[in-house]
């Protein structure tokens, strides 16, 4: 695969999914609702918008470890990869974190929620070491609202790090072995915290040891089809479909209750049935399967995809702050008033997105593709 990869269309009608999943979560499932906006349908599929945080793991496995894959004889290996993950990710990011010292500041002392929202029980320092996710795993607690979503970045840019090492030193043919053999390692790894310390479910959702199956299996999809002779577009569009079907009816099975008293010791097998259906997800939507293209391939779930970063970063801030500072109340819908609110934050997340991408995100990327431009890879 040559550098630069060829843009896939409907990985980023993923982004647009997982982050518009997100937002159902964060802004509708999670919040205070009258009777008459508790949408049963919409209640259970909001409900699980945690989920496109691993839709997004996957996807970053699924496209960075084929591209490092191919550039393992760059000379800028690293250069040309930390570069490009700084622009893109570090601006907006250290926008966030200047923008939370400022809340702490200025924040009015009697707006409700205000202890929730900037709660500094997580060190400052450790956003900016990439390190929070740690910390709030030790202390079994997410901190404050306005950069708890953080914690996955973190996790990002932990699975940067560890990948780098692992492509750079592994030879390229035993590559998918050792891919393999680690998802492996993370299953056992979980069975592991699960046993030695049971009822702790924090360092499973907010460590990179305990998730980096979703990244890895994202990766496997990516390389191997291209190493098996004989597989068709076709045929692999139906064996990701089956993968698919198989690992949600699992899902489904344990979130049921299926394991009835045994579910503790099948919980680790949980997460696994989530990142093999990510990855399977994903490589629907990049072969341009029938079955999601016309939804993947729209360019409003493309548009928002674009938005994504932005909007995950901002998007608990930015309602809170529209509700509390503007009209004296936490995110909710109890109300038509409140419902009214709510698509104005909307509105304003999709708005200040849209900027931001068009001011910072576009064309510090575009900036960032310039350097190491004339080297060889």
């Amino acid at each position: 695969m040559p550098w630069p990869m060829k843009r896939v269309k409907g990985l980023d009608g993923v982004r647009g999914f997982a982050i518009l999943w997100v937002l159902l979560y964060h802004l509708y499932a999670l919040v205070p609702k009258a009777p008459w906006a508790a949408i049963p349908g919409l209640g259970w599929f909001a409900g699980y918008g945690w989920m496109g945080v691993s839709l997004f793991f996957a996807l970053s496995g699924y496209l960075i470890i084929p591209m490092l894959a191919e550039q393992k004889g760059d000379p800028h290996f690293f250069g040309r990869f930390w570069c490009r993950r700084a622009f893109r990710l570090l601006p907006i990011y250290v926008i966030l974190l200047l923008s939370f010292l400022a809340a702490v500041a200025y924040w009015p002392a009697a707006s409700p929620g205000r202890e929730r929202l900037l709660d500094t029980a997580i060190p400052f320092w450790s956003y900016w070491a990439f390190v929070q996710n740690l910390l709030m795993s030790s202390r079994r607690y997410m901190g404050s609202e306005w950069l708890r979503v953080s914690w996955s970045l973190a996790v990002e840019i932990q699975f940067y790090a560890l990948i780098c090492l692992v492509v750079y030193v592994l030879p390229r043919v035993a590559l998918v072995r050792w891919l393999v053999a680690l998802a492996g390692g993370v299953l056992l790894l979980r069975y592991a915290v699960v046993f030695l310390n049971p009822g702790a479910s924090t360092p499973l959702v907010l460590l990179l040891p305990s998730r980096l199956d979703a990244f890895l299996l994202g990766g496997l999809v990516a390389l191997v089809p291209a190493r098996v002779p004989g597989i068709s577009e076709r045929k692999r569009q139906w064996i990701a479909l089956a993968l698919l079907v198989a690992s949600g009816g699992a899902f489904c099975w344990f979130a049921a209750g299926g394991f009835g008293d045994r579910t503790q010791y099948a919980l680790p097998t949980y997460y696994l049935m989530l990142s093999l259906g990510s990855a399977a997800f994903l490589d629907l939507c990049a072969t341009s399967s029938p079955v999601v293209q016309w939804w993947m391939e729209s360019a409003p779930m493309i548009r928002a995809g674009k938005l994504s970063y932005f909007i995950y970063l901002f998007h608990l801030p930015l309602a809170w702050t529209i509700y509390a500072v503007g009209f004296g109340m936490e995110p909710n819908l109890q109300s038509a008033k409140a419902l009214a609110v709510m698509g104005a934050c909307l509105l304003a997340i999709y708005g200040l997105g849209e900027l931001s991408f068009r001011i910072i995100e576009g064309p510090l990327i575009r900036r960032s593709h310039a350097f190491f431009s004339g080297a060889n890879g």
